[in-house]
């Protein structure tokens, strides 16, 4: 796993942003875990905070968050949250895209936040259908994990970074 170190202040008080518009329901992806691609960050803040701030990071990018969940009686405070469709060139210009396939160009992101000491470790993990058209739902047995050597990698990147500015403000 690629890993990012983000330090972020605890704020002592954080307004809780509603994840309105987000399905509640439980995601086949989410339920995979992470794969050796993702990005690993370890964060000094609780992972709901962590999951409102990844939100917000990609709200601003006009991406959808498709579904939130956090397990029903879960004392451990973890939470999930996986992207829409997100069309690359339409959200990240900068990304040399122009060889690859049409199917190629779209990516989900899901993102996992789970305690840790004092913190949270968050995942975000990207994939990709390299043969067919990505689809509601998703087949997710045709989704293969996002190669770092693929040109989207860099608006996961973005993503990441973006993110850890919010985390750290």
């Amino acid at each position: 796993m690629r890993n990012i170190l983000v330090s972020a202040t605890m704020l002592a008080a954080l307004t809780a942003i509603p994840l309105a518009g987000c399905g509640g329901g439980t995601s086949a992806g989410i339920a995979r875990g992470p794969s050796a691609n993702a990005i690993e960050a370890r964060v000094a803040l609780p992972p709901d905070t962590v999951i409102e701030k990844a939100w917000e990071t990609l709200r601003a990018d006009n991406v959808t968050p498709r579904a939130y969940q956090r397990m029903a009686g879960d004392t451990a405070n973890v939470a999930y949250m996986e992207s829409e469709w997100i069309y690359v060139p339409n959200v990240y210009r900068a990304a040399p895209m122009g060889i690859l396939s049409e199917y190629e160009k779209w990516i989900k992101l899901l993102f996992w936040a789970q305690p840790y000491r004092g913190g949270t470790v968050l995942y975000i993990d990207a994939l990709y259908s390299p043969a067919v058209e990505p689809t509601e739902p998703v087949n997710w047995s045709r989704l293969r994990s996002l190669p770092a050597s693929h040109p989207a990698w860099q608006y996961v990147q973005y993503v990441a970074d973006q993110l850890a500015r919010r985390l750290e403000g």
